[in-house]
């Protein structure tokens, strides 16, 4: 009688370590979004809740430090996290290691804009190969500005501050002389609160079909 030998084969599954399970935020920043005035103050507090070994060594206040992307419109201490609002507009503001630039948390600040500011700057870029119309209006539909931009070309508008305003284009391809018209964007009320400057942008998304981007710009500027 031959023994039969039965062979046996492993169903285990070998457990790679993730080499990128540190790219994470380990902090959670409190509050994560603020909304301020100009003049006021608050501390960021953070609380760190990754993985151990991700975290930095010492995450006390001798050990991190702190920074905002935007110090023209708040400013923060980078030891003690405390945060002054200087201006209107937004930033971001993150804690980082002290020998390093590597992000731990993140929170956003946004200031708005004095109750007495009244205008709104929009600086418009036309970024197709046809001249394009811009308009311009606000809540109710009521046209505020409307001017044709050359191809590549732009110009600047200060006009009077509404509660929400909307941008459309109408682009004058060679296929369409009357020209397409492009969706409205809007900018709304929130968004006006915190910045009074946006750029507009007029391209195309496809072959002949406009399209408008609005994009904030802090600290504000004039045209």
């Amino acid at each position: 009688m031959f023994g039969g030998a039965a062979a046996c084969r492993s169903n285990a599954v070998a457990i790679l370590e993730n080499p990128d399970h540190c790219f994470i935020l380990v902090a959670a920043l409190s509050p994560a979004s603020s909304l301020l005035d100009i003049g006021d103050t608050l501390t960021i507090h953070a609380a760190f809740n990754g993985p151990g070994d991700c975290l930095p060594s010492d995450t006390t206040s001798a050990g991190v430090r702190w920074s905002s992307t935007t110090p023209a419109s708040v400013v923060i201490d980078p030891v003690t996290a405390h945060v002054t609002a200087r201006s209107p507009g937004w930033s971001q503001i993150y804690v980082h290691p002290v020998a390093s630039q590597a992000v731990l948390g993140l929170a956003w600040v946004d200031v708005r804009e004095p109750a007495s500011a009244d205008s709104l700057i929009s600086i418009i870029r036309n970024g197709t190969p046809d001249s394009a119309t811009v308009v311009l209006e606000d809540a109710t539909g009521t046209v505020t500005r409307s001017q044709t931009v050359a191809t590549n070309g732009s110009l600047c508008w200060n006009t009077a501050l509404a509660d929400s305003v909307q941008y459309s284009a109408l682009v004058y391809f060679p296929t369409a002389a009357s020209g397409i018209q492009s969706p409205r964007t809007w900018v709304t009320h929130r968004a006006l609160a915190t910045t009074h400057t946006w750029i507009i942008t007029v391209t195309t998304t496809a072959a002949s079909t406009p399209t408008v981007l609005v994009q904030g710009v802090t600290p504000d500027r004039g045209c």
